[in-house]
């Protein structure tokens, strides 16, 4: 649990160190934070300052005392709220499929980001990719480490460092397409099971589908912004994943296909784009069974 507060408070340091500061209220980290040896700032980060005020710099550091934060355990997500449940860092280690969930999580962050960047929404678009480096990658460097994955946490740091810095929405754009393609290269690297590549992905797909559904739960609740920014990101990234999960389905089982292209289209049309929908069409209860029914239409399948 060490390892986590110390890359929390770490976070929270950057922030608290950056352009930002000033707005802030003078409050300190917590004590448990001020005296543990282990605390560092993040290397590259130090300078860095995100959006999101004081409410955010509080979470990371309320998180920074109790581990990850939130019902994540160890490693994952704080918050353990809607889609944002969290990485289970040591089944990621083993499984593929939680593996491909975690890369997906943090590119479901950047998809986000960059959708709400590109849509004049410069501050939530740098927080949405400030917490896929926070909230997931950081939990998962050592498992990254142990697989070969070398440049990803770069290419997330520069993302954030650019948009923190409001770079042209243009390099943002690249720099969020260079992530893409470095989580691209780490899922070549998963863990082995028995297992297909198809399967993996189809079950990965299906988990961000059920993670964009119980978001739309908490964004039915939660007016702010980044809230839907969240299940915004869970439904592009499950649309990404069902470019190739489709055609498999579809020569494998019609009836299973016809099930997650049901949930697809209903995650899409509760998470529309970058403008928040007055009043949705989608129900939360339509929305969550046909989560679940993609869910088991992929559960046995290897």
């Amino acid at each position: 649990m060490k390892k986590s507060r110390k890359i929390w408070v770490g976070v929270g340091a950057f922030i608290l160190a950056g352009s930002s500061a000033s707005s802030l209220p003078a409050t300190p980290l917590p004590t448990a934070a001020q005296n543990d040896s282990s605390v560092t700032s993040v290397p590259g980060l130090r300078d860095l300052s995100v959006a999101g005020g004081f409410s955010y710099w509080q979470h990371l550091a309320q998180a920074a005392t109790t581990g990850a934060g939130g019902e994540a355990g160890e490693g994952g997500e704080g918050g353990g709220e809607g889609g944002e449940a969290g990485i289970n860092v040591e089944s990621a280690a083993k499984d593929p499929v939680e593996y491909g969930v975690a890369l997906q999580v943090i590119a479901a962050h950047y998809h986000a980001g960059l959708a709400a960047y590109e849509g004049k929404e410069q501050e939530a678009g740098a927080q949405m990719f400030a917490h896929g480096l926070s909230e997931v990658y950081f939990e998962m460097e050592d498992v990254f480490k142990k697989l070969g994955v070398t440049d990803l946490g770069q290419k997330l740091e520069a993302t954030v460092s650019a948009a923190n810095e409001k770079k042209p929405a243009a390099d943002i754009k690249r720099r969020v397409n260079a992530v893409l393609a470095a989580l691209a290269a780490a899922e070549k690297v998963a863990p082995k099971s028995s297992a297909s590549a198809q399967a993996v992905k189809a079950h990965v797909a299906a988990e961000l589908i059920d993670r964009a559904a119980a978001q739309f739960s908490v964004v039915q609740k939660d007016s702010n912004l980044e809230a839907y920014l969240d299940g915004l990101g869970f439904a592009m990234a499950a649309r990404d994943q069902a470019r190739t999960v489709l055609p498999w389905l579809h020569k494998l089982d019609g009836k299973k296909e016809k099930a997650f292209r049901q949930a697809l289209a209903l995650t899409e049309q509760a998470f529309p784009g970058i403008k928040r929908p007055g009043k949705s069409k989608v129900t939360e209860a339509d929305l969550l069974s046909a989560a679940s029914a993609a869910k088991l239409a992929v559960s046995g399948l290897q």
